[in-house]
């Protein structure tokens, strides 16, 4: 039987964060997601809709209803990157909690490459989604950021899932950063691969404007997860400062 899924919106545009910055996307943001973060920039995809976004154009987009088949989203991607050179991005949400949909969906998705972004803390279905993805970009949760409480033990057991596969850790930072913490988060990463990339993302503001964090912060951070990881590197979200989805 063919699993159906919840996604809140697909749309083309720039993978805007990390170390693949700039690089074309066509993004399937799966609806629903179990943790609430304090800084999360897509609140509409919390919760599953009764209906998905899909960005056709300029003007409004479409709306067609949920859930969908793999067979309908893998449609939508096909329509925004006809000649099959876009990465295809499975955002949320989480889509960790739909795995068994995007299984489903990825021998649909032709030669493209797929991208996951996650919050790194679902270790099980990582691994039963392993041999689908080519990248994965996973937070690293600060409790004195994210509010979400202390995730190590998690992000420890996502690390073991997704060995093997090309991959990032980002870390959101803003002047609350405790940076004992954001340390230990740059030790436990190396813990399992010192060659995986570390981003510092400082909070981009509400509204898009420039995030106005102080140098010193900043060059501690660093500093701390440098003692630990030779690529650590610090990247906002550049498609907030060019108004793009």
């Amino acid at each position: 039987m063919t699993t159906r899924g919840y996604l809140q919106e697909v749309f083309a545009s720039f993978q805007g964060e990390g170390t693949r910055v700039g690089e074309r996307h066509v993004f399937v943001r799966t609806a629903g997601c179990s943790l609430r973060c304090r800084y999360c920039d897509t609140p509409l995809a919390l919760v599953r809709t009764e209906s998905v976004r899909v960005h056709r154009g300029a003007g409004e987009p479409d709306r067609e209803l949920n859930p969908v088949t793999p067979d309908q989203a893998a449609a939508w991607v096909e329509e925004l990157d006809r000649e099959q050179q876009a990465w295809v991005s499975w955002t949320g949400g989480e889509p960790l909690e739909q795995a068994e949909f995007l299984a489903e969906m990825r021998p649909l998705l032709g030669a493209r490459r797929v991208y996951l972004e996650t919050a790194g803390v679902n270790a099980l279905e990582m691994g039963q989604l392993a041999s689908c993805v080519d990248f994965v970009s996973f937070d690293l949760k600060l409790d004195s950021v994210s509010k979400e409480g202390d995730r190590r033990a998690e992000h420890r057991e996502f690390l073991r899932a997704c060995q093997g596969i090309e991959r990032m850790a980002k870390v959101v930072v803003n002047e609350h950063t405790d940076r004992d913490e954001l340390e230990s988060m740059a030790r436990l990463v190396a813990e399992s691969d010192s060659a995986i990339p570390f981003v510092l993302q400082p909070e981009t503001p509400r509204r898009g404007r420039a995030p106005r964090l102080p140098q010193e912060l900043l060059e501690d951070c660093f500093r701390r997860a440098r003692r630990h990881l030779p690529n650590v590197r610090l990247i906002p979200q550049t498609h907030r400062f060019l108004e793009l989805p």
